[in-house]
């Protein structure tokens, strides 16, 4: 279908063929033959001609609404890739760790609405062969969790957030712990794990990351505890540590924000102290956006790891 929009409307605007070919810089025969083609193709008039100055007929009035509607959606076409090339605007599939969202969200997601607060956010949330197989999937753009050699990465690239210490949180009234006194959520101090063996500790569910590295810890050490309590959401074993009732173990993420009630306190466990890393994965090859690099580059930022792209 001829569109050139701009000559129906000046058409329509000026009610005269001459004024319009004036105004557009463009001969009256060859916008009179624009009219008649743009007819003929509609199988309609669209103005009466016996009229001066032109007038639209019904049909002419339907057909202008379709091309306001149509110039209005194509100026909003413009306006939003530009945006889209400018990170103004976009759409970014996040998929986080189990209790992660808790932790990190609260953390990165205020600055990064405040400078990029058009971007539509979804977050996919689950253990770490969860978010292996959405990602390989496209089913999201990029994943935060921990990278442990257990899991076959060989299609993922990712790069780290941060080396993070992993802390046994206490309860402080607890008689294992009463006798440290100081801040131990801002300087928290070493603790010999292997006092608690006996204790009801609540870790993480099988398959989650945490729990992996955990065991491992834990055979390294000779433990075998006796009173577990499993939960897939570090929240809940937080709570029944502030509760009183036994320990749990949390990554630093994790202290980073004011999630933790006031009466635990943490502890560095195993010498050298536990650590992983932190990182931010992607399907290896796949394109990042500007917006997920935006993303990617705030988290660093907020935990202090310098942008490497």
């Amino acid at each position: 279908m001829i569109k050139n929009f701009e000559y129906f409307l000046m058409i329509v605007e000026e009610g005269s063929l001459s004024k319009a070919a004036e105004k557009l810089y463009v001969s009256q025969p060859a916008l009179s033959k624009y009219l008649k083609r743009l007819e003929d193709e509609t199988g309609i008039e669209l103005f009466n001609h016996s009229r001066s100055p032109l007038s639209l007929t019904y049909a002419g009035e339907q057909y202008l609404k379709y091309i306001s509607e149509v110039d209005r959606l194509d100026k909003q076409m413009i306006k939003e890739l530009s945006e889209l090339k400018t990170n103004k605007r976009g759409r970014l599939k996040i998929g986080l760790a189990l209790w992660r969202s808790s932790c990190i969200l609260p953390e990165i997601l205020p600055i990064f609405n405040t400078r990029y607060p058009d971007i539509e956010l979804t977050l996919m949330e689950g253990n770490s062969e969860y978010l292996v197989s959405n990602l390989l999937k496209n089913r999201m753009d990029v994943c935060i969790m921990n990278p442990i050699a257990t899991l076959d990465y060989s299609n993922l690239d990712y790069e780290i957030i941060m080396e993070e210490k992993i802390y046994l949180a206490a309860n402080r009234n607890h008689h294992l712990v009463s006798r440290y006194s100081h801040d131990t959520v801002s300087d928290p101090p070493y603790f010999d794990v292997r006092l608690i063996e006996n204790e009801r500790l609540f870790l993480t569910k099988p398959g989650q990351n945490l729990t992996r590295i955990l065991s491992s810890m834990f055979s390294k050490n000779r433990m075998s505890p006796a009173k577990v309590l499993e939960t897939a959401n570090l929240t809940t074993a937080i709570n029944l540590v502030s509760a009183g009732l036994g320990f749990t173990f949390i990554p630093e993420a994790g202290t980073k924000s004011d999630l933790l009630p006031p009466n635990i306190m943490l502890f560095t466990i195993d010498q050298p102290a536990l650590t992983w890393p932190l990182a931010v994965f992607f399907k290896k090859g796949a394109y990042i956006t500007p917006t997920c690099q935006n993303f990617i580059n705030t988290l660093k930022e907020v935990y202090a790891i310098p942008s490497s792209r």
